[in-house]
C-alpha cells in the first residue's frame, strides 16, 4: 500500500525571507549570509517578481564582473518562478523541481507568498522517512 505524501505547507520554510526587486546582488547576499539561505524570492511590494538563488549571483558575476555587485536583483532574478499551492503533495512537486531543474518553488496562496520548499525541505522528508 503506498502511502499518502505529505502536503507542502507541513514542510516548507513559512513566511521566508524576501528581497524587494530594487534591492542590489550586494544586499541580496548578506540577507543569505544572515538567514543561512540559497534562495529569495524577489518582490514588487506584495507581488512576486522572481526568485533569486545563490548560483545566479554567480552568473551576474562571471557576466559583469566587480559591477555585478551593483545591479538590481530584478536584473539578475529569474523571472519564470516554478510556484506551487500549500495543500500540494509533495511527491507531485518534487516531480515539477526535477523537471524544471529548480531548487526551490515559491508557496503561494491567495496571491501571496507564503512559503518556500527547497532541495533541503525535500531531503528533510526522506531522511525523517527512513528514520521512523
Amino acid at each position: 500500500m503506498r502511502r499518502k505524501a505529505p502536503l507542502v505547507r507541513d514542510c516548507m520554510t513559512h513566511l521566508p525571507v524576501e528581497a524587494e526587486r530594487c534591492e542590489t546582488v550586494i544586499g541580496a547576499e548578506r540577507l543569505m549570509e544572515i538567514h543561512s539561505i540559497h534562495h529569495l524570492p524577489v518582490m514588487s511590494g506584495s507581488h512576486l517578481k522572481g526568485i533569486l538563488s545563490q548560483q545566479d549571483i554567480l552568473r551576474a558575476r562571471l557576466r559583469w564582473g566587480d559591477t555585478a555587485n551593483e545591479k538590481s536583483l530584478e536584473e539578475i532574478c529569474q523571472p519564470n518562478v516554478l510556484t506551487v499551492s500549500p495543500t500540494a503533495p509533495i511527491d507531485e512537486v518534487a516531480i515539477q523541481m526535477l523537471d524544471r531543474q529548480a531548487g526551490s518553488v515559491v508557496v503561494v496562496d491567495g496571491g501571496y507568498v507564503v512559503g518556500m520548499f527547497t532541495k533541503t525541505d525535500a531531503l528533510r522528508v526522506i531522511s525523517e522517512l527512513f528514520t521512523k
